[in-house]
């Protein structure tokens, strides 16, 4: 075949192709046209990772066929732009009848998205013939849909459901770990981690092969520090809390260092730093700069052992891997550690976990009755397991089976209290955890130097933490002022309605956020 030949039927197939298409179009706008009845219905999200798309569109095609008037789109949006794409969609008011809430604030939430407060006392009727039946709909979420109460604390409304719990675990090679150790058991504590972690290196040196013991990357180091150093802190919170309800916040830690009563020499303080040093001795060189992919890539290409990673990732790890994978909760210091043991309590509880899949009904859509019955079907019994099994995530509908060799991904429901982080992460304007992280270093890696560290955080972070404290406060006396508006708007309503009788609610968050302006107020001055 000529050259000419084969460029004449390209370009007959291409506009082949395209009247087809179009046509296509053409013939689905007449049926619409014709099917009055037919109501379509979008769902926006930024569930992207393995599993996902597919889960919905299976539990799509599933309430389609019990609806056959109803076309349900997923628009999957990348989890970088979902932040900016949602505030658009919302403020243009063109958002997806069923949006995912992540990273949306109060105001934005309590102003585009439906209550769901009315519905949440009454069953949810797709389970039905489950021992579900009958139970109210808020009753059938592990946590009661808490966590959602959670983004509207002023209303109280609740404005979305979740589909999943997250968790982050401890992925490992179970191959390659019984080859290196004589045995597939993972490590019960930070101890016999750190021993598993010498005897990978030294497989390494005598037989020259390119291997780590933990693939590290930025972004999940960071929850890994998360989640192993609060460890050294715990007894120290219940002689801390200023409230002493066992919590020490951020704000709380910056009171309490700029009072002088803690700094980075209190040897809770300093043995989370230490904890840090040894621990990234473990990771993947240079891991502050490795991105999520490339760890997993290292992990799957058995560069690495063992990967700390999200729940949301066993998918990859599952479908990817050519060996089988174990996983198993952060192993933190026991009690009897006899450096790190004096300061801890134990193993922390997850009863509450990760709440993920965070959805509502935007308040404009066209159809908020049919997009309320898909959110009632997509966290029925059946479907839920049906999605759990698909995405191979943990559902927050009660009583779903895990995934298939999912179970550890179940959060963890006896532990102890938490104690609190010392990097002052997502803090106000993020001033001191920056300074933070940017003098990381001088305690990792083979020239780690904590005292050095501690002495440099000691000398600088006060002045960034007054700083931080200046905006917090700023953003404080914006919600007293936005708050005042709001109760006098109650009194404005009729005595009969019903949102009137929260006016006592924002009252009360009204004079919590006065009385933490005027109690931390003095330290936003040098």
């Amino acid at each position: 075949m000529n050259a000419t030949r084969f460029r004449n039927r390209l370009a007959v197939i291409i506009l082949a192709v395209v009247f087809a298409g179009s046509a296509w179009h053409v013939g689905v706008r007449l049926f619409r046209r014709a099917n009055p009845d037919l109501v379509e219905i979008q769902i926006g999200h930024w569930l992207l990772h393995t599993g996902m798309r597919e889960a919905f569109a299976a539990a799509i095609d599933g309430y389609q066929k019990l609806h056959p008037n109803v076309r349900i789109t997923q628009i999957p949006v990348p989890v970088r732009s979902y932040a900016a794409w949602s505030r658009t969609q919302l403020a243009g008011e063109t958002a997806p009848d069923i949006t995912g809430m992540l990273t949306l604030n109060e105001e934005l939430i309590s102003r585009n998205f439906l209550p769901l407060t009315p519905w949440l006392d009454q069953p949810n009727p797709y389970n039905a013939g489950t021992d579900l039946e009958g139970m109210p709909w808020r009753d059938t979420f592990i946590d009661g849909l808490s966590a959602m109460a959670n983004l509207t604390p002023t209303s109280g409304e609740v404005c979305g459901v979740t589909l999943q719990l997250n968790s982050v675990r401890l992925f490992y090679n179970r191959e390659l770990l019984r080859e290196i150790t004589g045995s597939d058991k993972p490590p019960a504590d930070f101890a016999e981690l750190q021993q598993i972690g010498w005897q990978i290196k030294d497989y390494a040196a005598r037989t020259g092969r390119r291997l780590v013991p933990i693939a590290g990357c930025g972004p999940y180091t960071r929850q890994l520090f998360n989640t192993l150093l609060p460890s050294q802190t715990q007894r120290l919170t219940l002689t801390l809390s200023p409230t002493r309800n066992l919590r020490v916040t951020a704000l709380e830690l910056a009171g309490l260092m700029l009072d002088g009563r803690v700094n980075y020499d209190t040897p809770e303080i300093r043995s989370t730093l230490n904890l840090m040093r040894d621990v990234s001795a473990l990771l993947t060189p240079g891991f502050t700069q490795q991105q999520r992919d490339e760890a997993i890539h290292a992990y799957l290409q058995q560069n690495a052992v063992m990967l700390f990673a999200g729940s949301w990732d066993y998918a990859v790890l599952a479908q990817d891997g050519a060996f089988t994978t174990g996983m198993l909760p952060l192993p933190l210091p026991s009690p009897d550690d006899p450096e790190y043991g004096r300061f801890t309590l134990g193993p922390v509880s997850e009863a509450a976990g990760y709440p993920e899949a965070m959805l509502g009904v935007v308040r404009n859509s066209k159809h908020q009755d049919v997009a309320l019955d898909f959110l009632h079907y997509l966290t029925s019994r059946k479907t839920a397991a049906e999605f759990a099994r698909i995405s191979l995530r943990i559902s927050s509908t009660i009583g779903t089976p895990p995934p298939p060799d999912g179970s550890n991904l179940k959060p963890r429901l006896e532990g102890e209290l938490p104690g609190f982080t010392t990097d002052f992460g997502w803090f106000s304007a993020d001033l001191s955890s920056n300074f933070f992280q940017r003098e990381i270093h001088t305690a990792i890696g083979h020239k780690s130097d904590v005292p050095a560290f501690a002495a440099k955080l000691n000398a600088e972070i006060p002045r960034h933490l007054r700083e931080d404290i200046a905006r917090h406060l700023t953003r404080i006396r914006r919600d007293v002022r936005q708050l005042d508006a709001q109760v006098v708007f109650h009194y404005t309503l009729p005595e009969d309605d019903r949102a009137r009788a929260s006016w006592t609610r924002h009252a009360e968050v009204q004079h919590m956020r006065q009385l933490e302006n005027l109690q931390y107020r003095r330290y936003a001055t040098p």
